[in-house]
Parts: C-alpha cells; structure tokens; sequence
C-alpha cells in the first residue's frame, strides 16, 4: 500500500466501496432520460479473480442511465459463472472466442446505445462517483467530446501503489510518452466519435494511445477532470506488470510521432528532450513528483518483500 495519507484514504475507500452489491443483482440498471447514457464495455478473458470486482466497481456506481456490456472471449475459469449471477444487470454478453481484446472492444462499442462510452477491463476498476461526475458534467457541458481524469494503481490485492495525475493535454507531452495524460479507464468519449474514428485498429497493447492520438487530430474538445476516476490493476502475471505492454507499444509510439513531426524519432529525442518534458510534467503537477518517489519507495520494499 502507498504510504502516503491520499493513497491510504483512496485504498480505504475502494476497500469499501467494493464490500458488497449497492444494488439487486435479479433487477436491471435504472434508465433515466434525464441523465446521459453511459456504456461501459467489459472485454473479459479467464479472469475470474478479478471480475467480480469489475462487475461491483461498476454497478455500484449507481448511475441514473448506465449500459453495460460484457464481451468474453470464452473463459474457461469460472468467469462465466460470475456474469451470470450479474446476467439482468448487462444490456448484452456473450462468450465465445474473438480475436483479442481489441476486436471484444470494438463487438462491444457495436451494440452500445449509450452516447457516451468507454471500456473498463475485466481486472481494472471505476473508483466511487466516477460515472456520476462525469454524468454531471455531460449535462453541464455537452459538447466536449471526451472527458479524462486521475487515476490510481492498484495491486492484485486492491491496494493503491500509485496515484497518477494528469495535465492538461500538449501534444508534444503526449508525442514524447513521457506521460500518456490520457487514461483510457479514467476517460469518457462520444460512441459517434468513436464509431466515425473506425473504432480500435491499432492492437498491439497501444490501443487506447492510437485511438486518442486519432481523436485529437481529429479537432476535438475535451475536457481535464481533477478527480480519481479509476484504478488500474498492475501485478507480476499482468500484461502491464510483466513489461509485455511497454515493449509491444514502442513501434505505434514511434510510428505516431513519425506522423505527427515528419521525422524518425531520435535517440536525443528518447533521452534529452523526454527528460525535458518529464520535468516539465513534474513543474506543472507537482504532486506526480511526490507520487513517483511514493512509488518508487513501494517498489523497493516490495522487492524486498517488506510491506509498508
């Protein structure tokens, strides 16, 4: 666990939050006109010791107007058990083999009805109040076509290791990847933009940095949110956690910033000038700084197998 007294509080609070179903699994979602409608896309594969808590994470938002739609790729772990007991909550799911996570993504956006959406993996979580504020903000402001906020880390024990605060979005940070900004499981989107964009085409772990790379040349308006809005899972098993993500990502970050500036990226561009940008991160969110020696002193003691 962070040792910090904000990611103790948040750890506390997802503790909580998930102990139980704030809702009646026989009944369906309300559906209130009043509010936007919010599509949450699940692709799922053998996953079972964390979907329940996806499924909960979710539901017990308690969304006034909430679409959620479950893709399985055929679990054979007990994951379809678990969908089951949640089966009048879904507006669709389904288990049979597909061709990854992107393709479940892009069946799943298929059938949304909702006019915003977004996709929460099947080990990942929405944090208490999440689609709520972005509901109201929606409402208040309903021509921004995406809306993004903080994030949290978690372990496979829930417990916050990270807590990630974004900036306003800048292109050349963005191209850099010294911080991603964008957090797919903390950011909501049109459906009509994102069926206009195609869907996902870029699969290979680099899905989410394509799509909001596509979205931004595309002249949208978008809107930074100051709240932790979800937890994203790390641990060793995990694409994320084993380093698969980072290595498999690298070709679309060059191929996108080859794209962007009309030029191969450079080794002074991977070293000097992303140093430059992660400083200037640091300037402009102080407390990133503070949270990455967090982080880091987490990751020590956990190589060490001493628990903060």
């Amino acid at each position: 666990m962070g040792f910090l007294p904000g990611s103790r509080r948040i750890t506390g609070q997802i503790s909580k939050f998930l102990e139980t179903a704030a809702f009646d699994p026989a009944l369906p979602p309300a559906a209130d006109p009043a509010w936007p409608r919010i599509t949450v896309v699940t692709p799922s594969f053998n996953q079972a010791p964390y979907l329940e808590k996806t499924i909960l994470s979710i539901h017990n938002q308690g969304y006034p107007n909430l679409e959620h739609i479950i893709v399985d790729g055929g679990s054979t772990d007990g994951s379809v058990d678990i969908i089951m007991k949640y089966e009048a909550r879904l507006a669709h799911w389904q288990s049979r083999p597909d061709a990854g996570q992107c393709d479940a993504i892009n069946q799943g956006a298929a059938r949304a009805t909702g006019q915003y959406m977004t996709w929460i993996n099947s080990d990942d979580l929405l944090l208490p109040g999440a689609l709520l504020r972005m509901g109201d903000l929606i409402r208040r402001d309903p021509d921004v076509d995406l809306f993004y906020g903080n994030q949290v880390e978690v372990d496979r024990w829930d417990r916050v290791t990270k807590r990630v605060y974004t900036i306003d979005f800048d292109l050349k940070d963005f191209l850099y990847e010294v911080h991603i900004i964008i957090h797919q499981q903390s950011a909501l989107w049109r459906v009509d933009l994102f069926r206009e964009l195609s869907g996902l085409n870029d699969c290979a772990y680099a899905m989410d940095y394509d799509l909001f790379y596509r979205m931004v040349r595309r002249g949208i308006r978008w809107r930074r949110i100051r709240d932790f809005q979800a937890a994203f899972r790390i641990y060793s098993d995990s694409l994320t956690g084993s380093g698969e993500v980072r290595r498999s990502r690298s070709p679309t970050v060059d191929r996108i910033f080859e794209e962007a500036t009309g030029r191969p990226r450079t080794l002074w561009d991977r070293t000097v000038w992303r140093s430059f940008h992660k400083a200037r991160r640091f300037l402009l969110e102080p407390r990133s700084l503070m949270c990455a020696v967090e982080h880091r002193l987490w990751q020590s003691m956990a190589r060490e197998g001493i628990g903060p």
